[in-house]
């Protein structure tokens, strides 16, 4: 009787442990994805980001064979050139390089001035900032009238307070007016 007992009380003991039934909670039916939408629909869709995507990468072609200098340098996969080449058209093509008297007669061109006035305006600043030895390399190849307004040395400071103001000092007096009217806090 005794062996009834132990097997009753491991009885018992299990069903403790076992798990009971699961109520059946229901799952809402759900519909497959892209079963509602017609096929037609979804066709125009892959079309319409095909097409966008294709018109992106094209505009991206074109930008890089410019960047690389033709389609022929793309089909043969050069690198786009980093730095800055002259375009190979210019005004001056007798020379191969443009000259500092090209510059300055492109900048006052630019900005609707005479080159001398131009080369004497900035000729305080250039030596000021240019090593000497670079003016006489540049005075010993160049020879045009802005270059020599450019490289002329400043007049002393008995003949420039008894002399007509220089292009220097108008603009530097332009420059103290504005500054002084705007309130510049850089010298």
């Amino acid at each position: 009787m005794v062996r009834r007992g132990k097997q009753s009380q491991q009885h018992e003991s299990t069903q403790d442990y076992i798990p009971k039934e699961r109520v059946d909670q229901g799952l809402k039916p759900v519909s497959p994805p892209l079963q509602s939408t017609r096929l037609s629909r979804l066709i125009y869709i892959l079309i319409l980001l095909t097409a966008c995507l294709g018109a992106y990468y094209s505009y991206r072609i074109v930008q890089y064979k410019d960047q690389v200098g033709g389609w022929w340098h793309v089909a043969l996969g050069r690198r786009p050139q980093n730095d800055y080449t002259p375009p190979e058209h210019s005004h001056h093509s007798h020379h191969h390089r443009t000259s500092v008297e090209d510059k300055i007669n492109d900048l006052a061109k630019a900005l609707g001035m005479p080159s001398k006035e131009l080369a004497s305006a900035i000729a305080v600043a250039v030596r000021n900032h240019v090593p000497p030895a670079s003016l006489s390399s540049v005075a010993a190849k160049e020879t045009g009238p802005a270059v020599q307004a450019l490289l002329k040395e400043p007049p002393s400071e008995a003949q420039s307070a008894t002399g007509a103001p220089s292009a220097t000092g108008v603009v530097s007096g332009v420059v103290e007016g504005v500054g002084s009217f705007v309130g510049m806090d850089e010298p």
